[in-house]
């Protein structure tokens, strides 16, 4: 149940009881920009999210979507298979995730991953902002990151802070089976299903953050304080929903309230702070430039006026300003779906807030994001190849390869055909077989 002030509310805000979720603003969407799976989120001001410096607090629930886009009947495959899902799929994944289901997918056959038919949650995560937890008065606000392991081989279902249990053992998220202790990581997560992880280094790799390393008794310093990180928006061009347009309450319109309110809740975790980035552009960060511009009602506009999520092109990208010709192109359809969602988070120097910006690294762009095509897409052992996570990697070459090419509704993703390509011709290549003939 939902306790909210919003329509469609189980409660008003306030309640307080067992399965009872109080939230100022709810969203249920398929998120296809680096994990692929049903994200059912909650966010929460404390004492309210017009205040001047609350205290925020999430919670994250992820679902599969692969029994419901399995290829053994004709699915796409996704994650694997293809960068989306089709749009029936993502309906079904989605409705499936309302329910909070539990074990397999009657029917289902699928051999996509590692987690074959699995409906039921896979973790659950709950990031705070928050003061120091000895001293909750202080007007001090730092991202604090909790991991929970869903587990459905029992009934009732048990939910845990990820942390080790009794005998030595560990949950395996992929598998949804404890296993031996892994040493030295009391919660190694395999999300991408490439293989476990570190947490919470790969909450990092998207939130940001400078980690610290622990002091000789183990303790991390500052109480746990990461410096840099920061909650992430509702992206809508790297979202799918039920629908674009469709009446039900989980549609991409109907959800563009609770959205708006999620992503504003967000912005109090952004400082509002001009500064002045290594190209010499005097600006707030990228991040809380785009949240802005989404819901600007007019251009210039810094009140959220509009009332939905609108295509933005941050002012040092805009052709009209003295961005080069192509730019607001590159912008839409390569560094929207395929960069900033890990590089909103980055400090200033590499958020790519501006095309000034994005083209300073030029010789690391060229190095991580076209190489591994000159390499047969092998990368050399220890290379990092961008995009970092999976599936975005992974939707950034297959678009390349003209396999895919797909605006899905008004609102939906855009990614079109020769992302790399696109950047070979930015840094003046008239290719990538170009740019990789200079490797030889």
């Amino acid at each position: 149940m939902i306790a909210c002030d919003l329509p469609g509310c189980d409660y008003p805000r306030g309640t307080y009881g067992d399965n009872i979720i109080n939230a100022d603003a709810h969203a249920i969407v398929l998120n296809a920009a680096d994990l692929g799976f049903v994200r059912n989120q909650f966010i929460r001001c404390v004492p309210s999210c017009t205040a001047p410096n609350p205290v925020i607090y999430t919670y994250l629930e992820n679902y599969p979507v692969n029994p419901f886009a399995n290829s053994a009947t004709g699915g796409s495959g996704f994650p694997v298979k293809t960068g989306y899902p089709n749009d029936s799929e993502a309906k079904a994944a989605i409705e499936s995730a309302l329910a909070r289901p539990l074990f397999s997918l009657p029917g289902c056959t699928s051999a996509d991953t590692k987690l074959g038919c699995k409906i039921s949650r896979i973790a659950d995560v709950a990031f705070e902002w928050a003061p120091p937890p000895t001293n909750p008065a202080s007007p001090a606000r730092y991202g604090q990151l909790y991991a929970f392991f869903f587990s459905d081989s029992t009934v009732p279902p048990t939910e845990t802070v990820a942390f080790p249990l009794a005998g030595g053992v560990t949950p395996n998220v992929a598998a949804g089976v404890l296993q031996p202790f892994h040493t030295g990581d009391p919660f190694p997560p395999d999300l991408d299903l490439l293989g476990n992880k570190q947490h919470p280094g790969n909450c990092f790799i998207c939130h940001g953050g400078n980690p610290r390393n622990l002091t000789s008794t183990g303790a991390y310093p500052k109480q746990g304080r990461v410096d840099g990180f920061r909650f992430l928006p509702l992206d809508i061009r790297n979202l799918l929903f039920t629908s674009d347009s469709g009446p039900e309450s989980t549609s991409r319109l109907s959800q563009e309230p609770q959205i708006k309110l999620y992503n504003q809740a967000v912005l109090k975790t952004v400082s509002s702070h001009l500064q002045t980035d290594e190209q010499g552009a005097t600006r707030v960060a990228h991040l809380r430039e785009v949240i802005l511009g989404w819901y600007a009602g007019l251009p210039g506009d810094q009140t959220m006026s509009g009332p939905v999520q609108q295509d933005f092109i941050p002012v040092g990208w805009q052709e009209s300003l003295g961005a080069p010709p192509g730019s607001e192109q590159l912008y839409k359809t390569v560094v929207g779906p395929s960069c900033r969602s890990c590089h909103f988070n980055r400090e200033l120097s590499l958020d790519f807030g501006t095309v000034s910006n994005f083209d300073a690294y030029k010789k690391d762009i060229l190095e991580l994001a076209l190489a591994p095509l000159c390499q047969a897409n092998n990368p050399p052992p220890g290379k990092r190849p961008m995009p970092l996570a999976h599936l975005t990697y992974q939707r950034f070459w297959e678009a390349n390869a003209n396999t895919q090419s797909l605006p899905s509704g008004e609102g939906g993703p855009l990614i079109l055909q020769d992302t790399a390509e696109q950047i070979a011709q930015n840094f003046g290549f008239t290719g990538t077989a170009a740019y990789c003939a200079t490797l030889h």
